[in-house]
């Protein structure tokens, strides 16, 4: 029970206290106002403290960044490793130029691949809606057929009794009339065919478009495959050197970790960095070769299940190792490169799932 409660309990067991004064309705809206403001003022202490516990946090991470800045400025400033921190970086960036390029192509393909796809729907749904109007119309002109022939055949049969004008004729006539009534249900339940034919057939005309469900299956492994392929070949490309291995080599490696022997080798590297940097922004693709690498890896490539979209690493095959790298690379990659296995340029990050 709250203490306005208990309040309200005493206050009407006091004699003459069937009616509240003022003074107790302000004293009960005093205690209601005193717990409203002790509600508010914990929730603002517990916000102080979040908000002082992710300050702790931020200060952390500020100092940590900060530590980190000092020691590579101070690595950096050592003339012994200077310069193959420069070359470090210079691969990182080449490494991300990559990735860049490889998801560009990606996205550019699924966007061809969905128009195609979507041009595709609208042509089947065309196509099929064009049938079911034939349809429609066909069965429209056979109900307003026979809906003619009906109608006719109640005119007719209303001028013949009309000319049965003798008294004589009054059992024809009334036969005649039976007759004519019947005929006339006939040709009711035939317009109403007529009228319903009629909306279905605009139902159909004015049918939407369905929504497009997304690129099928085949499709993503269409676009992945090609994906796939161009990783090979920009592996092939930056084999110079050993300038691929050494690219991948910066995302497990940090710059303290890495050997790129004397300065002389370190700037032979940047110069090799920058010719493919060059090579790489005239984006002059090798088409025809690009095409085949597509066209082997879909014939080879192997699915671990029907609703797969990214083959098995086994089947996409291997790349050879550079002859001539730069400095030590990973002893895993001495029976060749798997794209897919060693997630090249982000690989991953470009395929449909």
């Amino acid at each position: 029970m709250t203490i306005a409660d208990q309040f309200s309990a005493l206050r009407q067991r006091l004699p003459g206290s069937a009616r509240a004064t003022d003074e107790e309705e302000r004293l009960l809206q005093l205690f209601r106002n005193r717990a409203e403001l002790k509600k508010e003022y914990t929730g603002l202490q517990d916000e102080r403290h979040a908000l002082l516990e992710k300050l702790k946090k931020q200060e952390a991470a500020t100092q940590r960044v900060r530590e980190q800045t000092e020691k590579l400025e101070k690595y950096l400033g050592t003339p012994d490793v200077g310069m193959q921190s420069l070359a470090y970086f210079q691969l990182k960036g080449l490494w991300g130029v990559c990735a860049e390029k490889l998801s560009r192509f990606s996205e550019e393909l699924r966007r061809q691949q969905e128009e195609r796809e979507r041009r595709r729907q609208m042509i089947e749904f065309d196509q099929a809606r064009r049938t079911r109007l034939a349809n429609a119309d066909r069965r429209l002109l056979e109900l307003q057929s026979a809906a003619s022939t009906l109608e006719a055949r109640v005119r007719s049969l209303e001028i013949s009794h009309d000319a049965l004008r003798g008294f004589w004729h009054s059992f024809k006539r009334r036969a005649l009339a039976e007759k004519i009534g019947g005929v006339r249900m006939q040709w009711d339940v035939a317009a109403t065919a007529v009228t319903d034919a009629s909306d279905e057939r605009a139902q159909v005309e004015s049918e939407p478009a369905p929504g497009f469900p997304g690129i099928s299956g085949e499709g993503r492994r269409a676009v992945n495959t090609a994906v796939i392929a161009y990783a090979q070949q920009l592996v092939g490309q930056l084999s110079e050197g050993g300038l691929a291995m050494l690219a991948k080599e910066t995302t497990v490696k940090r710059v303290y970790d890495v050997q790129y022997g004397s300065q002389e080798q370190s700037l032979r590297l940047m110069s090799l960095v920058r010719a493919a940097l060059k090579a790489l922004a005239d984006d002059k693709e090798d088409l025809v070769a690009l095409k085949a690498r597509i066209g082997a890896l879909r014939s080879a490539a192997v699915y671990r299940g029907a609703a797969d979209t990214v083959p098995l690493t086994d089947s996409i095959g291997l790349l050879p190792v550079p002859a001539a790298p730069v400095s030590d690379l990973e002893s895993t990659v001495s029976t060749g490169i798997n794209v897919l296995v060693d997630d090249f340029w982000d690989l991953y990050k470009a395929l449909l799932a």
